[in-house]
């Protein structure tokens, strides 16, 4: 349960730094800047919840970690997109941000599939 308030703690902090950081952005905002909180919200926090309650599942360290690390890399590379819309410019960099979060976030799914297997046929 410690855990889930730790991720509530960090979809928090995301949406507070967003909220200042728009606010002293002149009145320019962006949407990613904007909703950004809720990548570590339902990323972690929701699916903690569900685990802890409904789902009652062990899950591998190694699929907690490559989900960790790709929330954190889609929190980030929103924040990032959104303080460049702020600024008004754009670069290449974004995509990568979204490539390797999304492909952590699908390591971990595959990661939990395997050991889920493993542990039904043995």
């Amino acid at each position: 349960m410690k855990k889930s308030f730790i991720y509530l703690g960090i979809s928090a902090f995301v949406f507070i730094f967003s909220q200042v950081y728009e606010h002293f952005s002149h009145g320019v905002y962006s949407g990613f800047m904007i909703y950004a909180f809720l990548i570590p919200f339902i990323g972690l926090f929701v699916p903690s919840i569900l685990n802890r309650f409904i789902l009652k599942r062990e899950i591998p360290d190694m699929a907690k970690l490559s989900l960790k690390c790709g929330i954190a890399t889609l929190t980030v590379g929103s924040i990032y997109k959104g303080v460049l819309e702020i600024y008004g410019t754009s670069t290449n960099f974004e995509i990568i941000y979204l490539t390797v979060g999304l492909v952590l976030c699908i390591l971990a799914g595959i990661l939990m599939t395997i050991k889920t297997n493993i542990k039904a046929e043995g």
